[in-house]
Order: structure tokens, then sequence, then C-alpha cells
């Protein structure tokens, strides 16, 4: 059985960090630009600026989420700042459709991520599809 916990408040966040960490670390370290560290995600979260959303797959996290929202003038976007764990497919089909309504519900127009080409391609099995190319300049 597949169910999608939020972590929306410090005794959830606090009780399931620890596990999501875990999923998110190998993301972190192996596909971020050194953006930010697994634990600035938690502190992000702790401080209302982003939400954490894990997917439990018999009572085991199997996949964390790190988003928050960006509001466009005419749009309001959910943007995937993390995404780690197994299991990606189980989750196209069991956290993926739940997670699209509360998105919906939550008046989100759409959702985005910043990805490198494998995870791109894996994405359009989601519906998603390559927007933007983005480049940057040291400084």
């Amino acid at each position: 059985m597949k169910q999608v916990l939020f972590l929306n408040t410090p005794e959830l966040l606090a009780e399931h960090w620890p596990a999501a960490a875990s999923l998110l670390e190998p993301v972190v370290r192996q596909a971020a630009r050194g953006e930010f560290a697994v634990e600035d995600l938690h502190d992000l979260a702790a401080a209302g600026k982003a939400w954490v959303a894990v997917m439990l797959s018999h009572g085991t996290p199997a996949l964390a989420m790190v988003f928050g929202f960006v509001h466009y003038p005419r749009k309001t976007v959910l943007n995937v700042i993390a995404l780690g764990g197994q299991d990606l497919a189980g989750a196209a089909v069991s956290f993926w459709p739940q997670f699209l309504g509360w998105a919906k519900e939550s008046g989100v127009d759409e959702i985005e991520a910043c990805t490198a080409p494998p995870m791109t391609r894996v994405l359009r099995n989601l519906g998603f599809s390559h927007t933007y190319d983005l480049v940057r300049r040291s400084c």
C-alpha cells in the first residue's frame, strides 16, 4: 500500500525528516550543483519556505520530494527542488496522480523542475515537456 505524507508540521518534519534526508542525500550529492545541501532543504521546510512530501510504500519511506511555490504574475508554479528515492515507476502510478490533484487544489497551474537530460526523459512519462535550457556563469 502506498500513501503520501506531507511533512507540514514541526512534529511530522522532526519525525520523518531523517528518512527523507537519506532519500534526498544521493540526489544532492550527485545531481545538484552546489545550490543546496540536505540540511538546507530541512531548514527551508522548517521555515515554511519549502514543503516536503514523502511517499510511503507499505509504511516505509520510498520517495521524498522537496518543493516550493513560485508566484508569477499570471501563473502559480510548483517548483520541485529535489526528488530522491527509489520506485519512481511505482510513484508514477500511485503517488503522482494524488500529488497532481493536491497541487491543482492548491492553485498550482504548472509544475516545474530543473533536471539533467536523463531525468528529463524519465519525467516525460509523467507529462513533463522540455521548456527551457538553463545556463549559468560564475561571477
